[in-house]
């Protein structure tokens, strides 16, 4: 289904699915890659502790504050940038979904 900025949401079988296959646990730390309209970001926030979401588009990164406190979540942390990158500040995380569909996967040098 389109959501605009030429992007769609997963169908909610596909948003069960892939949380199912996280296996989500309460005290889990999860980022998410690729926002979209926050429907997988509101379903993880009410499974883990903490939500870490990186959205690319700025019409999509930036809904509007009340959002996300309507829905109650709280434990939600939206950043807007390239996701492709993570969130080092925030990391380490317990689980990484990717609900976008990127061109290519990058392939990213450890500090370690």
């Amino acid at each position: 289904m389109p959501i605009g900025w030429n992007q769609t949401i997963s169908q909610p079988f596909i948003v069960a699915f892939m949380t199912q296959e996280l296996a989500p646990q309460p005290i889990q730390r999860v980022l998410e890659i690729g926002t979209g309209c926050g429907y997988q970001t509101a379903v993880l926030s009410r499974l883990v502790s903490e939500v870490y979401t990186i959205e690319i588009l700025e019409p999509l990164g930036r809904p509007p504050p009340r959002t996300s406190s309507a829905l109650g979540c709280a434990n939600v942390h939206t950043r807007l940038a390239d996701g492709s990158v993570g969130w080092p500040e925030a990391a380490p995380f317990d689980a990484i979904l990717v609900t976008c569909a990127p061109p290519e996967v990058r392939k990213l040098l450890s500090t370690n």
